[in-house]
């Protein structure tokens, strides 16, 4: 990488995605990140050496994004070595941009069919994978008749999401104009900026048992690494996300099992390259994929798995970008293990202290702590049904109860919240 290839980044992301950027031009990557203006990113210019930073519109249809982006490349005179994105909001525009340029990339058709939860259960079926029962939703009448067919327990989410927002489980007729209205309400742009993409809902069967991501490296067509992380149990009726552990501690034969079905699939849907997260599930019928994210997974995921498993996910996705072989060399057992657990508010009102207890950092990645929420807040709890996350902590220990006993430690004080 010492050539300092020019790698376009479309879409910069929330803050968190620093440590991507950095990591890149840390390992010779000259960074040109587009995004739209106004966008925090525009600082990384002052703080990366040779990065360039490019304004374009973005409308959320990817044809349109493509086309302004193309135009901003031309305009500046950038040549482009590669194109990639860590951000599920531009994954469709990245693969047009990079298709356009003639640059290695997934086709997009198929980042489209992952990216809407509405094609991707279609394709699903048709590829003859198992797939939960589907239907689009676009109004309360629809989702009467979407629930007549497909029965309860079941799941309300938006086509285009993320992070669980907007999601819902319903076990009634009763309860789904009321489940309806508040997820109207959340699946707004003025929301969030990935709904610009769409505001249509889908119900789909409810899938029981064990969560788990699993991240995949694909190379010519070929999965060549593959890291799980085992979810905790979301705080339904949301489907918010309380934490997770890797390596996993289930059943190792379902596991497996949960991973030639993710491979299956994001080959079947046509997926040649790079760094893929799947979310999928262990249930009582088998294997069963939620979801396909046709990037990187989020948050710190890719510090977790160079902790456990010695592989650095940013620089396999800048070497798939740019055409260039892998050069993985994982470790054979698990380094240390990763617990990652998210903290929200228990009941809705005004945060009052939000403490956490000190540990003595051991291997892999440490202790990392990450706060959203400030004292004096108005927060949200599970009686909204979306409580509002204050912080998450990420920490490894040498094997995995040392791990949970160490965030044990950390969380020993909750946060304190009086009634608003």
């Amino acid at each position: 990488m010492t050539d300092g290839p020019a790698v376009v980044v479309v879409g910069a992301g929330y803050e968190g995605k620093r440590r991507c950027y950095e990591r890149l031009a840390a390992i010779g990557a000259r960074l040109v990140i587009v995004d739209e203006p106004g966008h925090w990113s525009q600082s990384l210019a002052d703080e990366i050496a040779s990065m360039k930073w490019i304004a374009a519109p973005v409308t959320g249809d990817p044809d349109v994004d493509a086309g302004a982006i193309l135009d901003a490349l031309e305009h500046s005179g950038v040549r482009a070595d590669g194109v990639l994105t860590f951000w599920e909001d531009s994954v469709c525009t990245a693969a047009r941009v990079a298709a356009a340029l003639g640059l290695p990339g997934n086709p997009p058709e198929a980042v489209d069919a992952a990216r809407s939860k509405v094609r991707t259960r279609e394709l699903s079926a048709r590829l003859g994978l198992p797939t939960p029962k589907a239907q689009r939703v676009r109004s309360l009448d629809e989702l009467f008749a979407a629930a007549a067919d497909i029965g309860f327990p079941a799941v309300v989410k938006p086509e285009f999401g993320a992070s669980a927002m907007g999601c819902v489980r319903i076990d009634d007729f009763e309860s789904l104009p009321g489940v309806y209205k508040l997820v109207r309400a959340v699946v707004t742009p003025e929301q969030d900026a990935i709904f610009r993409a769409g505001s249509d809902l889908l119900l789909e069967q409810y899938l029981d048992g064990v969560e788990f991501d699993v991240d995949l490296i694909l190379q010519d067509g070929e999965c060549v690494f593959t890291s799980v992380s085992q979810n905790w149990p979301t705080a339904e009726p949301s489907f918010q996300e309380t934490g997770l552990h890797l390596p996993p501690d289930h059943n190792k034969k379902a596991v497996r099992g949960l991973v030639e079905l993710s491979v299956r699939t994001v080959q079947a849907f046509g997926f040649r390259r790079g760094v893929l997260h799947v979310e999928g599930k262990c249930t009582g019928h088998g294997p069963r994929v939620i979801e396909v994210n046709a990037r990187m997974g989020g948050t710190r995921i890719h510090q977790m798995v160079e902790a456990v498993w010695d592989v650095d996910l940013i620089e396999a996705q800048l070497r798939s970008c740019l055409d260039q072989p892998q050069t993985l060399n994982p470790s054979r057992k698990p380094r240390c293990a990763v617990v990652n657990a998210i903290v929200h508010a228990a009941a809705t009102g005004r945060l009052a202290d939000l403490s956490f207890a000190h540990v003595a950092p051991e291997g892999g990645m440490g202790v990392e702590l990450d706060v959203f929420a400030q004292i004096g807040q108005d927060v949200a709890g599970p009686d909204s049904i979306f409580a509002t996350v204050l912080a998450e902590l990420t920490l490894s220990g040498k094997n995995l109860r040392r791990a949970r006993s160490m965030a044990a430690q950390v969380l020993t004080e909750p946060p304190r919240i009086l009634p608003a």
